[in-house]
């Protein structure tokens, strides 16, 4: 009985030992396999961006973008749209959001309002709004050339306190999340 126990857990630690395992914050690989496990097809380019690798696609006429730290994890994705063909950026926002950040339909609902997304995309958006939940900021700006949304990881890229005016304030949605 000595012996099958000591087979056993020996057979668990070579197998714990010799495997490769994946863990921590998502990289772009994860990010662009579940954009194209939700049917979307990615031609990806890279390029180098300062210190950050970028990688680039279209989308149905939108631009994503994903930028990495130099230990390959996501930091920031954006995701581009002309004002002349917008039609379809909310739907394509979300899954953008939720394959980033793990978010449900109601968190992107909730973040999404307080940037003024949704189906009809405003002309202008009068500067960046900006939005925060304890994970991720989000930023979006529009006017009549464009538009994009921003989702930066502040576990990957902390940030200070933004420099802002004294009428300025950043929203804070806060929801549970499950991690």
């Amino acid at each position: 009985m000595k012996k099958m126990c000591f087979l056993f857990i020996s057979i668990i630690l070579c197998v714990l030992t010799s495997s490769c395992m994946r863990i921590g914050e998502k990289d772009s690989l994860d990010f662009f396999s579940e954009m194209i496990r939700r049917g979307y097809k990615c031609n990806v380019v890279e390029t180098q961006s300062g210190n950050a690798l970028k990688e680039s696609c279209y989308v149905d006429n939108f631009k994503l973008s994903t930028f990495s730290d130099s230990n390959e994890k996501l930091m920031r994705v954006s995701l581009t749209y002309s004002q002349s063909v917008n039609s379809g950026f909310a739907e394509l926002a979300e899954d953008v959001v939720s394959s980033f950040c793990g978010f449900d339909s109601e968190q992107i609902k909730s973040v999404f309002s307080v940037l003024g997304i949704g189906g009809d995309l405003p002309s202008d958006s009068s500067g960046v709004k900006r939005c925060d939940t304890q994970w991720y900021g989000f930023s979006f700006t529009c006017d009549e050339v464009g538009g994009t949304l921003v989702v930066e990881n502040y576990r990957i890229n902390p940030t200070s306190a933004p420099e802002v005016t004294m009428n300025t304030t950043v929203p804070f949605v806060s929801f549970t999340l499950s991690e």
